[in-house]
């Protein structure tokens, strides 16, 4: 479960702060929320003109709501529990029987930060069972793209990060000198408000405020079982061999039912 980290170009907090006045230097924590667009990965699901016709007035995409608390030196980042997308009985259906059969994911459900340890812990949902899953941060190289945008009332400037398949651009403001960001996103000279995948905005800051956290974050991760990533890594490999076997008698017991 790779993330991403925080190696930065020779020059790239000079350069930062030498265009910005940072009015916001005293800012020592706060919350920002966000708004993430899903794909429901409904087209092409199953190769069949019927589901084509069935899914065709229904939405593809829809939104997802998160919240980030941070400090100086930590971050917890969560879905919005109290705000959710409603969703139609026909879109429900469609995007179960869209994902029927599929290999399951683990989802991560919380993210804790402790940047000055350089330690991470996600609350990792996976076939029904949650764990505390803890890693070391890795260093990715951001590189500054020179681009400006405004999110809310704070310039950003853009930093990507490239891999074979995609690009991500985070947009930072050096006006809240944090490195924090959404998901498993942080390491620039600025919080990240905005992030695009391949040019298109996928997730972007709806509002901010700068009071600090009441509680402890580290104390908000939900219990569950501990595990580094090694372990985690094997239960999941595990768990996927069985649901192959599981599907495999389902669907040979499906074909003699035919016969």
């Amino acid at each position: 479960m790779k993330k991403f980290g925080y190696l930065l170009t020779s020059g790239f907090f000079i350069i930062s702060l030498c265009h910005f006045k940072l009015s916001a230097q005293n800012i020592q924590g706060g919350t920002i929320t966000y708004e993430q667009v899903i794909d429901y990965q409904l087209e092409g699901a199953h190769d069949d003109p019927r589901w084509d016709n069935y899914i065709a007035d229904l939405p593809k995409t829809g939104k997802s709501f998160h919240i980030l608390h941070f400090t100086t030196e930590q971050s917890f980042y969560e879905e919005n529990s109290s705000k959710k997308e409603s969703l139609s009985n026909d879109l429900i259906k469609a995007i179960k029987k869209a994902n029927y059969d599929k290999m399951p994911k683990p989802k991560v459900k919380q993210i804790y930060y402790d940047f000055n340890n350089r330690k991470c812990v996600e609350q990792i949902e996976f076939m029904t069972r949650n764990f505390l899953v803890e890693s070391s941060l890795e260093e990715k190289a951001w590189k500054l793209t020179g681009k400006k945008k405004k999110v809310l009332d704070f310039v950003c400037m853009g930093a990507e990060l490239a891999s074979e398949t995609e690009v991500i651009t985070a947009w930072f403001s050096p006006q809240i000198p944090i490195s924090a960001g959404p998901n498993s996103y942080y390491g620039l000279p600025g919080i990240i408000l905005g992030l695009e995948k391949n040019d298109e905005i996928f997730l972007l800051a709806t509002s901010a405020n700068f009071n600090m956290p009441e509680k402890s974050l580290s104390a908000q991760l939900k219990k569950a079982k501990k595990l580094d990533e090694d372990e985690f890594d094997k239960i999941v490999q595990e768990k996927l061999k069985e649901f192959k076997k599981v599907q495999m008698t389902k669907n040979k017991s499906a074909r003699k039912s035919k016969n």
